[in-house]
């Protein structure tokens, strides 16, 4: 059974006014969401020049090959990307697998 205009209006939450507290169609937020600020991605791609990056990645790539771990893995992710996950299906009417005893 629909409800009248006046008792869906009776119903609703109050303001300060004792209007209703949300009026049909009009926004409660007519400016929208606040711009946000700069990202730490923003200010590095302002301030590292294509030159600085190269230099980076010479220095890596060099440390990578006298053996720096964190370097290998850095290019490493950077080029192949993350590992990823991977789920084996154990099929239980499988035989196991026997290990011949040869000499």
């Amino acid at each position: 059974m629909a409800k009248n205009i006046s008792e869906q209006i009776k119903n609703k939450p109050k303001n300060k006014s004792g209007n209703p507290a949300w009026v049909k169609g009009v926004s409660g937020n007519p400016g929208g969401r606040p711009k946000k600020g700069f990202t730490i991605g923003d200010v590095i791609r302002a301030k590292v020049t294509d030159r600085d990056w190269d230099e980076i990645l010479d220095k890596t790539i060099e440390l990578a090959k006298a053996g720096d771990k964190p370097a290998r893995d850095y290019l490493t992710v950077h080029r192949d990307g993350m590992p990823r996950q991977t789920q084996i299906n154990i099929d239980s009417n499988i035989e196991p697998i026997k290990v011949l005893d040869i000499e």
